[in-house]
């Protein structure tokens, strides 16, 4: 081959993550001290800055990857959604209220419909973060982009939300796949897409014994916890409650949930293993596919392990344990196959000038 590119051609790709977590606690000392400084206006640069560390280290082909955003495309995204979205939705809430009075039909009826608005516009949100972070993605100066209407993704992920609701979580799997579809398959590096191939039974098959074990597991808690509720109820309405049985019951309470989350933790991880793999493996690019291992131990640990260091370090250290998602994530990914590199054109894509900040709004953005 004569150029650099084309010895990429038709070869595999090694993707290798090449940071340590406790590299990226001064950055988080740093964004903690400028957030305070500037009442958290520094938020929007301190992601950015995070981002670009994270993006740098991952390394296809010993080659980085680079992020592009900016803390003023993210803040001028925030201002837009801020002005544009919610300041209208609280004053129209205000307004209903104020017309009708709190409890009359017409602000019942427009608190609903302004909640399912925003249930559907949280599938914006999550489609238009995704396509901005892949347009300020690069690898060998070919960035990302993903194609497709953020409305057809938003109308998809509204109504299979009502079924997944509707069937008590049982869709759950099936929605995941329809999502995850059309999300990959508006995926392209460059010009060259991704493809997905993969289907809901699958993973139906490793959801169901979770999701059994959840409403049993609900049902268990609800029978243990009533005549509890009862006991503080009474004591409360005694007039002279007893203080001391009303902090054991408290805490008899609260061993109950606690028991209930460990037991659905490992249930839900159990099953994530799964997911996460399952979607790996049947996402497509170029000659090959991608392979992940993750393994339900290893994401209780890592989900566990995060808590405690963002709670104690009082989110100082947040993106301490963002990167350590990345890299298990990363160290626990690879390719088979080849990709022809000398074949992908650069995005036509056209970029916007604001960040992601719906996304923001509503908290559903990934780091």
């Amino acid at each position: 081959m004569d150029t650099e590119t084309n010895s990429l051609a038709g070869q595999p790709l090694d993707i290798a993550w090449t940071a340590k977590a406790s590299n990226f606690i001064g950055l988080g000392f740093k964004i903690f001290f400028l957030k305070i400084i500037t009442l958290f206006l520094y938020n929007f640069w301190g992601k950015t800055e995070v981002r670009k560390k994270l993006w740098s280290n991952i390394r296809i082909n010993n080659q980085p990857l680079e992020y592009t955003g900016t803390g003023m495309e993210l803040f001028l995204g925030f201002l837009f959604v801020t002005f544009l979205v919610f300041t209208p939705a609280v004053l129209l809430l205000v307004g209903l209220q104020f017309m009708f009075g709190p409890e009359s039909m017409e602000a019942i009826i427009g608190i609903a419909v302004i909640y399912l608005f925003f249930l559907f516009l949280i599938g914006i949100a999550i489609y238009n973060a995704h396509r901005y972070r892949l347009s300020r993605t690069q690898w060998r100066g070919i960035r990302g982009a993903l194609k497709g209407s953020s409305w057809a993704y938003a109308w998809t992920a509204f109504w299979t939300t009502l079924v997944a609701i509707a069937t008590l979580g049982l869709a759950v799997p099936w929605q995941s796949i329809k999502l995850q579809k059309i999300m990959t398959d508006n995926t392209h590096f460059g010009e060259m897409p991704m493809r997905f191939t993969g289907s809901w039974k699958p993973l139906f098959k490793a959801y169901i014994l979770p999701w059994i074990a959840m409403l049993a597991g609900m049902g268990l808690l609800v029978l243990l916890l009533l005549p509890l509720f009862g006991q503080l109820t009474s004591l409360a309405e005694s007039g002279l409650p007893d203080p001391k049985k009303m902090m054991t019951i408290q805490f008899t309470m609260l061993g109950y949930y606690l028991v209930f989350a460990l037991f659905m933790a490992v249930a839900y991880a159990w099953y994530q293993s799964k997911y996460y793999n399952y979607i790996a493996e049947n996402t497509h690019f170029s000659n090959g596919s991608f392979a992940l291992s993750t393994r339900p131990g290893g994401l209780m640990w890592l989900t566990l392990s995060n808590f405690l260091i963002v709670i104690l370090s009082l989110s100082i250290l947040t993106p301490v344990a963002i990167a350590r998602v990345f890299g298990y994530f990363v160290d626990n990914l690879s390719f088979n196959g080849t990709v022809d590199v000398a074949a992908i054109e650069q995005s036509a894509e056209a970029l916007s000038k604001t960040g992601e900040g719906l996304a923001e709004g509503f908290d559903v953005s990934s780091f």
